[in-house]
């Protein structure tokens, strides 16, 4: 226990947070039940799995609790990672073929992330066609595609029904989906699709009594009214896969042929570092650091912006995670309440009874906050709402929808109504601290390599062509290769690539912002950034830093330019 604890103080966890933890360990253990201290501090967000493993720890086997199978004590993409398969497990041994020796960092790994109290590892030689064919006979069981063909053979049976549904959940997990998409029509146009590094991949066909009943059951496991196909609902779903505990936030909306099922997948374990959200960037890095570690109550705005699906609410969580919930009193204001923040207190705003934001202001302040996280600034209510929340004191991080850093002034201000607007100019020039803008650009897999030297000079030509210089591939240059783990794609995952703002706390510097909203249109002008004590980064210098360390590619840095390339 004690050089468990040491790992887990080694990954990032301190004094305070590891008691919390032996105490919940002790009250579980009275309860009858069972969590280790590794679990918990995932459950707590105070660590995540990468941290688990980095450290050495190996209690990170046990996430996934007592029960298992060959199928699930290790994840079946280290198996593939590692060309092995367990093939039996008796008396605390586990047997693995393996079609290569494994080096001895690869055979500590395998023991990291064991999901079983494994004492040893037995390894018997195999060949590649072998360990491929067992891996797929494990991924075969229980899949999607074997239970729509029993499913249609067989009839409608609830429990297979229910057995598809959380297939379906895991192989978009498996896939690295961020949304699963359902479409409740006719033949031949009822299609599962997901959504993998932004691109929607139309994935099986069913029959259309089939699909009509698979929605149904969804609208089951998640609480909502099968019957009820006319008006859109919300709902959620928990699935745990691979060691993780998953939810699925469910969204229905009627078709004038049908109906849409859309479930975002919502995993709080894989929400990314600072220094994974910000690569490159150690100054925003040690910024943000600061913000979360303040103390005292000065008031300020934090703002993330980005289209639909650029990673907002992501950004915003993982920034909340760095706050020590544990001892600050942590408000979060949502709709709807997207990841599960633990010692944080989540509000959700009822839109049954059109409740308010600004409506949610005494009543929050009474509750002696700390920090505010409001999900989305979107009409004047939660704009005057989170201006409210800074003049009282207290850190407001919120999202909003903008092009760029210095079109965030202008969005929201122009939800504001003329007999507030001087007033809200004023609140948010002074309050005002950091202003985030993201875009997601595809993430090159490991398999990519350098690009050749004839190519890059190519690139060089076009990049001076397209950009005038302004972004330029350099010596560090990979390019796309394809490979199993990314289904040949050559992507995997993706980055965000941000413009930010951070804007010191300097009274005349307060007062040039003021300015600039009554004199500008409500737009930051460009020269503001550039002042003297404003630290500015560009989307160009973010989008270069990462061609640089070969993160992404050239094709795709110009796609989010918006140029064509040749």
């Amino acid at each position: 226990m004690k050089s468990l604890e040491a790992d887990l103080m080694q990954a990032g966890l301190d004094d305070h947070q590891l008691n919390l933890l032996r105490q919940q360990h002790t009250h579980l253990r009275g309860e009858g039940r069972s969590a280790e201290l590794g679990s918990l501090a995932l459950r707590s967000r105070f660590l995540n799995l990468d941290d688990l493993i980095d450290s050495g720890s190996q209690e990170d086997s046990n996430v996934i609790g007592d029960h298992f199978t060959l199928q699930t004590i290790l994840p079946l993409e280290f198996c593939r990672r590692f060309v092995c398969v367990p093939t039996e497990f008796s008396k605390g041994v586990l047997t693995l073929r393996c079609a290569q020796p494994l080096k001895a960092a690869q055979q500590d790994r395998i023991r990291q992330i064991l999901r079983a109290p494994v004492s040893a590892l037995k390894f018997l030689p195999s060949s590649r066609q072998e360990v491929c064919e067992l891996l797929l006979r494990i991924e075969q069981s229980g899949s999607v595609n074997g239970l729509i063909t029993v499913l249609r053979h067989e009839g409608l049976e609830a429990g297979r029904l229910r057995s598809l549904v959380y297939a379906v959940l895991k192989e978009a997990l498996s896939l690295r989906a961020s949304d699963i998409h359902l479409s409740r029509k006719g033949d031949p146009d009822a299609w599962i699709a997901y959504r993998v590094d932004s691109v929607m991949r139309q994935t099986h066909l069913l029959p259309e009594l089939l699909m009509q009943s698979l929605v149904a059951r969804i609208k089951i496991e998640a609480g909502m009214d099968a019957s009820n196909s006319r008006t859109a609902q919300d709902g959620r779903l928990t699935v745990e896969h691979e060691g993780r505990v998953v939810d699925f936030r469910i969204s229905t909306q009627p078709l004038v042929d049908g109906e849409s099922v859309v479930l975002r997948a919502l995993d709080a374990s894989l929400l990314p570092s600072l220094g994974a959200l910000f690569p490159g960037q150690p100054k925003m890095t040690e910024l943000i650091r600061s913000i979360t570690n303040q103390t005292g109550k000065t008031g300020g705005l934090v703002f993330i912006s980005g289209a639909t699906g650029s990673g907002k609410s992501t950004t915003q969580y993982t920034v909340a995670c760095g706050f020590r919930r544990d001892a600050m009193n942590v408000i979060t204001v949502e709709d709807p309440v997207e990841y599960i923040l633990p010692f944080a207190k989540q509000i959700q705003l009822q839109a049954l009874v059109k409740q308010k934001a600004i409506e949610l202001e005494r009543s929050i302040l009474r509750q002696d906050p700390d920090i505010l996280i409001f999900g989305e600034v979107r009409d004047a209510d939660s704009a005057r709402a989170a201006l409210a929340f800074a003049e009282s004191g207290h850190l407001v991080i919120s999202t909003i929808h903008a092009n760029s850093v210095l079109q965030v002034s202008e969005r929201f201000l122009s939800m504001i109504d003329p007999a507030h607007r001087a007033d809200s100019e004023f609140l948010l020039a002074h309050f005002l601290r950091v202003v985030i803008h993201q875009r997601l650009v595809r993430r090159l897999c490991s398999c990519a390599k350098p690009v050749q030297a004839e190519i890059l000079d190519m690139f060089h030509s076009q990049a001076y062509r397209l950009t005038g210089g302004l972004i330029l591939p350099r010596a560090g240059l990979r390019q796309k290769v394809g490979c199993t783990r990314c289904a040949g794609l050559g992507y995997s995952g993706r980055v965000a690539a941000h413009e930010t703002m951070h804007v010191p706390v300097d009274e005349s510097m307060r007062g040039r912002f003021v300015k600039a909203f009554k004199s500008h249109n409500l737009e930051l002008p460009v020269d503001l950034c550039t002042e003297n004590g404003v630290d500015y980064t560009s989307r160009l210098q973010t989008l270069q830093t990462l061609l640089d360390q070969g993160l992404v590619d050239w094709p795709s840095v110009l796609q989010v330019l918006g140029v064509a390339g040749d």
